[in-house]
């Protein structure tokens, strides 16, 4: 599926994501990364089944407003314990598919908010 939106600031934008590789600019990732308009990082998460919050603590420096967290083919609910911890540093988060992920990653990146997407391949 083509997600290509038309141009930002940012070179970020998510181009496409399928066959569990993420197409961003003209690079390809076939692992799992964090993405912001500023950084694309790997994550080194081992089980999205079973995220904690020293999975996370790496976005925290960057004072996201949003961190939307992309689980793979399906949703997954975490432990509130990481939903409180996020809200605790004033920053909301939503969970849902990396193919919803992307595509929410992109709006809230046109309408310049200061999103970070977790996104699992």
């Amino acid at each position: 599926m083509d997600l290509t939106l038309q141009k930002n600031s940012s070179d970020k934008i998510i181009k496409n994501y399928e066959n569990h590789i993420i197409y961003i600019d003209k690079d390809k990732y076939d692992f799992n990364i964090f993405v912001s308009k500023d950084f694309i990082i790997k994550w080194q998460i081992s089980d999205i089944d079973r995220i904690v919050t020293d999975d996370i603590n790496d976005v925290f420096k960057y004072n996201p407003e949003i961190l939307i967290i992309g689980t793979g083919i399906h949703s997954i609910l975490p432990k509130t314990e990481i939903i409180t911890q996020l809200h605790a540093n004033n920053i909301g988060v939503e969970f849902m598919s990396t193919d919803a992920a992307c595509k929410t990653f992109n709006v809230l990146l046109q309408e310049d908010r200061n999103v970070i997407a977790g996104l699992v391949v």
